[in-house]
């Protein structure tokens, strides 16, 4: 079999140490991947009736030249997390974005997100230490999304 450039950096960098560190500090997993999608676990802090983890759904294509995308996913329905299930919170409702943005599922409002950054092409250089650089690894982006839903801010559901 014969595997992609990116797929073989994306692999590597699932298998990572700042990947593995996440992993056993129990910050994320993950949970499956279909190259070039991957599913991720993500904890949130402890809030009544909220869930302990949060499933992310990414698109890897073109990566790491091209930013990863992704939204909130619904494992069991296998389908974007309905609104009324995600995170609440000033960080969490900025980042997971349900006015209809980005269709409100396919992609996070943040710098390091390929949709968001296509759209706002001044980010690149306004937000220069979160956007998304080739160098980074998707741990870069999972440690901001656990950061959010482990905020003081963060609400639960």
């Amino acid at each position: 079999m014969v595997v992609s450039p990116e797929e073989r950096t994306g692999r590597l960098h699932l298998g990572s140490g700042q990947f593995l560190a996440g992993v056993a500090a129990g910050r994320w997993r993950l949970i499956s991947l279909t190259w070039p999608k991957t599913l991720i676990a993500i904890s949130a802090a402890e809030r009544p009736r909220s869930p302990r983890e949060f499933f992310i759904r990414f698109d890897l294509t073109g990566y790491p030249q091209t930013a990863p995308t992704g939204g909130l996913w619904d494992v069991e329905a296998d389908a974007s997390l309905a609104p009324e299930l995600r995170p609440k919170g000033p960080r969490a409702a900025q980042l997971f974005r349900t006015d209809g943005w980005a269709g409100g599922a396919t992609a996070m409002y943040a710098p390091w997100d390929r949709i968001a950054l296509g759209s706002h092409t001044d980010w690149a250089t306004k937000y220069p230490l979160q956007a998304w650089k080739p160098t980074r690894e998707l741990s870069f982006a999972l440690s901001q999304i656990h950061e959010v839903l482990n905020a003081s801010d963060y609400l639960g559901v």
